[in-house]
């Protein structure tokens, strides 16, 4: 049974880590030649060895959220990056009489994409880290009252050690 409950962790470290790769793919396309796309394999490879080492699958469902909570997160900054790459091929590609209108085309389709891409990213990255904390971090609910024995107000008796000056 623990071989079954193993081969899930890892499937389902694979799974988080194909959706943190794809929360990651706006920097990992601002690499020329297909270099990015050895990155979506390391985050897939992260993603089962966090998985495949959690001890439960609460566990490893938890450290999968954390995993996509974070890349979901730092997407505004890996779509900054992209939309400084593009910005760049843009200005390349125009002649001189047009760069002015390119930069202020460029610049907005730019800061249009991170803006959005900030939006989505830190609400969806705040529920996933919060999910995955919950998931990770959560154990058992039990509550522990310790009774004071100096106070004696939960049942409405004040004691005095001192004697009152009058």
């Amino acid at each position: 049974m623990s071989v079954i409950s193993a081969i899930f962790r890892v499937l389902v470290g694979i799974i988080f880590g194909a959706g943190a790769g794809l929360a990651v793919s706006p920097f990992l396309a601002s690499f020329q030649d297909g270099e990015g796309a050895w990155g979506l394999l390391l985050m897939v490879g992260i993603g089962a060895l966090l998985g495949g080492f959690a001890p439960t699958v609460r566990r490893s469902f938890g450290r999968g959220f954390l995993l996509l909570g974070a890349c979901v997160f730092l997407l505004p900054i890996s779509t900054l990056i992209l939309s400084g790459v593009a910005f760049n091929e843009v200005m390349i590609g125009t002649d001189e009489a047009s760069q002015v209108a390119a930069a202020v085309g460029a610049g907005l389709a730019g800061g249009l994409m991170t803006g959005f891409a900030g939006f989505i990213g830190f609400v969806m990255g705040s529920v996933l880290l919060l999910i995955g904390l919950v998931l990770s971090l959560g154990g058992r609910r039990e509550v522990i009252v310790v009774e004071s024995p100096t106070h004696k107000a939960v049942k409405g008796q004040y004691e005095r050690k001192e004697p009152r000056i009058k």
